[in-house]
């Protein structure tokens, strides 16, 4: 017997039922004409499995869940579509976009159970065939529903976007637009593979915009070269009440040079290392005592060729604005920079007097701009700010230990 065909792809959710009542009659297999009644030698002479004793067997009948006409269906329930005898032939469900989801065939050919979820305020169209015991097709039907509309479209931000190459300490990140309320499931509905394996866990955080963050970093340091793939298969997936993703996500990312960038506060310098060997050791000027530098180990966010520092938008007031500087690279977001500091030369190398950045001359920091990458980790020693950076300020999660970053999982135990 021929396999069922199920045709289908991930995306664009959007499903259709079966009418039973209209079902049922057309999916009717073949039976005999004429007398209900069997003569006594009819009976002896028809043998198991042949082509009469077929002919009397209950016509083919599919049932389709949700049913034909059916509206304000759950988003991302199951469809089930189910031949009470024969076999399923084919099974087609897609939306009005003609984009289709797929499914699976239970082992006995009777039921196909959808395998990617229904999106919110779709509709749907259902279309299915029959066969006999022979193979041969007995009837086709058609059917139709439609899911219940999001009260909010939940959508998100992820980190890195797509492509590219990255340091060492960057993570997975997804930064949701609205508040997850049912984060076990949507973390169960995300997934992490790497080439080679490496283990890893899914931690929840507040983004330092207050948005609600899920991060999934490594136990240590990525291996360079290792390539990470995400999947966020959160199509039909509820975050909150009334609250539903539409679409899934995707994003691949490469890991560059093993690059870690030490921070010697006490020192006044910087070191540049790249596979354990110190390619160049540079002076700064870190924060002073008043404003110290945040300790512990930090991710390097994004840079700037020219960037205005204003003291008030990291909540110093009008400490200071200084208009077009060169060479600005982050590793907080709340607004701890290595940046170029021209009018600090006399401090360089000298003594700490920053509001909490680090600052170098202009020739070093361009060299430094145009060294490191994103997702290089920062580790700042010695400084007498011990307050932990919170997980989502940056990439934060380094300050924590692998055991309390898996804590922070939704699924943990």
């Amino acid at each position: 017997m021929r396999k069922p065909l199920i045709s289908g792809s991930r995306k664009g959710i959007r499903v259709v039922a079966l009418p039973l009542a209209a079902a049922a009659v057309l999916l009717t297999g073949c039976g005999s004409g004429g007398s209900d009644k069997a003569t006594k030698s009819d009976a002896a002479q028809a043998q198991p499995g042949s082509g009469e004793n077929e002919a009397k067997d209950t016509p083919a009948r599919v049932s389709v869940d949700p049913v034909d006409g059916t509206q304000g269906v759950v988003p991302g329930k199951p469809i089930t579509v189910t031949a009470d005898s024969g076999t399923l032939g084919s099974v087609r469900v897609v939306d009005a976009q003609n984009r289709a989801i797929e499914g699976t065939v239970a082992p006995d050919g009777r039921t196909w159970t959808s395998t990617t979820r229904t999106v919110p305020g779709a509709a749907y169209t259902v279309t299915a065939t029959t066969r006999d015991k022979k193979g041969v097709e007995t009837a086709a039907a058609t059917s139709r529903f439609g899911t219940l509309k999001a009260d909010i479209v939940n959508k998100v931000t992820l980190r890195p976007a797509n492509g590219g190459t990255f340091g060492v300490g960057q993570p997975v990140s997804i930064m949701f637009d609205h508040a997850v309320k049912d984060k076990a499931e949507v973390e169960r509905n995300l997934k992490v593979t790497t080439t080679p394996n490496v283990e890893g866990s899914w931690g929840w955080t507040k983004d330092q915009s207050g948005k609600d963050r899920v991060d999934w970093r490594p136990r240590e340091f990525w291996p360079s070269g290792t390539r990470i793939n995400l999947n966020a298969n959160l199509a039909g997936v509820a975050s909150a009440p009334g609250t539903y993703f539409a679409r899934d996500y995707e994003s691949t990312f490469t890991v560059g040079t093993n690059r870690v960038v030490e921070v010697d506060v006490p020192k006044h310098r910087l070191t540049v290392i790249e596979d354990g060997v110190a390619v160049k050791t540079i002076k700064m000027s870190a924060g002073s005592s008043e404003f110290p530098t945040r300790g512990g180990t930090h991710v390097i966010l994004n840079k700037n060729a020219k960037e205005t520092l204003d003291s008030t938008t990291v909540g110093l007031g009008d400490s200071y604005n200084l208009p077009d500087v060169p060479w600005v690279v982050h590793f907080t977001s709340s607004g701890t920079f290595f940046h170029s500091a021209a009018w600090n030369t006399a401090n360089i190398g000298v003594a700490n007097t920053s509001h909490g950045c680090v600052g170098m001359t202009v020739a070093d920091a361009e060299w430094f701009y145009n060294r490191v990458q994103v997702g290089d980790p920062v580790v700042v020693k010695g400084s007498t700010n011990t307050e932990a950076t919170e997980p989502g300020n940056g990439f934060g999660n380094w300050q924590l230990t692998y055991a309390q970053w898996k804590a922070k999982s939704a699924l943990t135990g």
